[in-house]
């Protein structure tokens, strides 16, 4: 079953990079042979440096910078990946790895267990949140020089492999050591979905993956079958993924015919990408929910319902990363992502935002938005027309319908009121280390999520307790909250307990509602019949 159209003889194109790459390669080869007086300036240079300088230079870094420094000079998405983080690249894409299944935190030198995946090899283990990891193999795992990619070294590993892990549980004080047999971990895509209401279903993507279109159909089929009309879409913080996986989620929204996407390409053919009339949820209220870390494939989506007057975008406007990598694996294991075509939204806008040599520029553009600044940037953009006549307008990214304040991704108000509280992992240590007691009240008094998120409130003691932890950490002996931090702080603290007692569905429905989103919800839902119906 194919859930989109496209043009005939796609088959062949996936040897394309193969066969590109074995004909370059060969090429160079057969052009050193024939004539090796024409080699280019670089490898002339190259040679010379490791002939002559005065210190025998390392070939393989002086390759990769110059690597980097031509791709530099093309588009900030087109990357070369060296063969040591191959792995990580690819398990981001296939949806699981290899470990002992938790997510953690450092804090004083130590990798400090944030989550335990459910069922996982560690949850089998009897690991909990809060568990010290202080060696792995005998090996220590502690000390002011640890980074997280030492952590994940030791923890990853091939299936069934087993490391015998030395543990301290702070609660009780004690010293385990605890053998973990690694399995493969799955990473969820589509982990939180639920109703807000009688009538509304709520379901959030983290990013596409090989697994997303199936796990998102079990949470559409769910929320078909508690009878909701109306259906959000969260993509706020979805940097994108596989762009399959995008086309047949949008194949479930829309008819026949209708267009998702198209690419146009130097050398590569243009690609129309259409529903094929199979969509299950084509006639309900949708909104999608969008902010500006919504990139690539989260975009596509949200343009092609925006074009075709199938949803209302609510949010901020998005990323603005249009740009088409196709992937080269090399033969030393790492591997090329090169720009070779642009997506456009249905009505014909680029989704791609504006770009210059400057990396670090472009990436940092959508901290410097302000809601004068996209008043500035919409006002002399260029205007699209959807299906039905409405205006949108093409100004890197895609502009939502319904503006609300980005609230989830809270990073950078935290470096204005606290740098580098939330990164720092301290307000899930404090609910580990000294919550205990709150924590397991919590769990007798408030037997299901909507009671809890509605009625926990923290108290003033326990954030005096807070300031008190925060103050002995010696980055933070001297600073003061405000009424600002100590909200957010409070609101954190409320959906990490969440996270801990109803997992991310809890953190997300505690989020949602602390913010407001669900009301902003309500009104987008009203505003969707006057605009779409």
């Amino acid at each position: 079953m194919t859930f989109f159209s496209r043009r005939k003889g796609r088959k062949l194109d996936y040897l394309q990079p193969v066969i590109y790459s074995a004909c370059i390669s060969i090429g160079i080869l057969i052009g050193f042979h024939i004539n090796p007086v024409e080699k280019s300036r670089f490898y002339q240079i190259l040679d010379l440096v490791q002939a002559d300088y005065v210190e025998k230079p390392n070939p393989l870094e002086l390759e990769e910078d110059a690597i980097h420094g031509m791709l530099s000079q093309l588009d900030p998405h087109s990357t070369f990946i060296p063969a040591e983080l191959a792995d990580y690249a690819r398990r981001q894409i296939k949806g699981n790895y290899e470990g002992i299944g938790i997510e953690f935190t450092l804090f004083r030198d130590t990798a400090v267990i944030t989550k335990v995946m459910p069922n996982g090899p560690s949850f089998v283990a009897g690991l909990t949140e809060g568990d010290r990891i202080l060696e792995v193999d005998g090996k220590p795992l502690t000390g002011p020089s640890l980074q997280r990619s030492q952590v994940i070294s030791l923890l990853t590993g091939s299936p069934v492999s087993e490391t015998l892990l030395t543990v301290y549980r702070k609660r009780t004080q004690r010293v385990m050591y605890t053998k973990v047999k690694r399995g493969i971990v799955p990473v969820k895509s589509v982990e939180v979905f639920y109703t807000i209401d009688k009538f509304t279903g709520f379901i959030k993507i983290n990013t596409f993956g090989a697994q997303t279109y199936q796990e998102f159909m079990v949470a559409l089929k769910l929320m078909q079958g508690a009878g909701v009309k109306n259906l959000v879409l969260d993509l706020r913080n979805n940097g994108g993924g596989l762009l399959r996986e995008s086309i047949k989620i949008a194949n479930e929204f829309l008819e026949k015919g209708q267009l998702i996407t198209y690419t146009k390409g130097r050398k590569r053919r243009a690609e129309r990408y259409t529903a094929n009339g199979s969509g299950t949820y084509t006639k309900g209220r949708l909104l999608v929910l969008v902010n500006r870390h919504s990139a690539s494939a989260s975009e596509i989506i949200a343009g092609a319902l925006q074009d075709n007057d199938r949803a209302l975008i609510v949010g901020s406007r998005t990323f603005g990363k249009g740009l088409v990598q196709e992937p080269y694996q090399l033969p030393d294991g790492s591997s090329l992502r090169l720009t070779v075509a642009r997506y456009y939204s249905p009505s014909g806008r680029s989704i791609q935002k504006p770009y210059t040599r400057d990396v670090q520029s472009y990436r940092q553009e959508i901290f410097r938005r302000t809601e004068e600044s996209s008043e500035i940037v919409d006002s002399v953009a260029k205007i699209f027309l959807t299906a039905k006549g409405r205006e949108v307008k093409e100004a890197g990214g895609i502009t939502p319908d319904f503006f609300i304040t980005d609230t989830v991704n809270e990073a950078d108000k935290f470096e204005r009121v606290i740098p580098g509280l939330l990164k720092s992992g301290l307000i899930n240590v404090f609910i580990f280390d000294r919550m205990r007691s709150e924590v397991m009240g919590a769990n007798q008094k408030f037997s299901d999520l909507n009671s809890f998120a509605r009625q926990f409130t923290i108290s003033h003691s326990t954030m005096k307790r807070f300031m008190r932890f925060l103050k002995e950490q010696k980055e933070y002996a001297h600073v003061e909250l405000g009424v600002v931090g100590e909200n957010l702080v409070k609101k954190h603290l409320k959906a990490n307990i969440a996270r801990m007692m109803f997992g991310e569905k809890g953190y997300s429905m505690v989020m949602n509602m602390e913010d407001g989103v669900f009301s902003r919800i309500q009104l987008a839902l009203l505003a969707y019949d006057k605009q779409l119906r």
